[in-house]
């Protein structure tokens, strides 16, 4: 199966092929992804550039160690855009784009545990 957003070789080798591993690391990734993109929400909500920049941060890592570069490089739009004072209104779309991969992505995710 081809995904457009996660790469299931990346966490494959990072994981050393190790199957079970790799299940429960993504078991905890569709657990913690959620309440990051919530909490990304509520800051981007409250407009305070420097926690949408914080909360963008803290999700990066997380989309490097399943491959979703694209992704990862749109968090680090947003917290550019939080830490330099970009319009908000630019940050509210940013947002939008990443709320809606951020749900594919856990497709994805979920599909792939699922899978034999």
């Amino acid at each position: 199966m081809q995904y457009r957003l996660i790469n299931p070789s990346v966490f494959q080798e990072n994981l050393m092929n190790d199957k079970e591993l790799i299940l429960q690391f993504l078991k905890l990734y569709q657990e913690q992804i959620p309440s990051d993109l919530q909490a990304l929400k509520e800051a981007v909500m409250s407009e305070v550039r420097i926690e949408i920049a914080n909360k963008a941060h803290h999700i990066k890592p997380t989309m490097e160690y399943i491959g979703a570069q694209a992704l990862r490089e749109k968090l680090q739009q947003l917290e550019y855009a939080g830490k330099n004072g970009e319009d908000i209104s630019y940050i509210h779309t940013l947002f939008l784009d990443i709320e809606n991969e951020i749900w594919t992505l856990l497709w994805e995710i979920a599909d792939y545990r699922s899978r034999p």
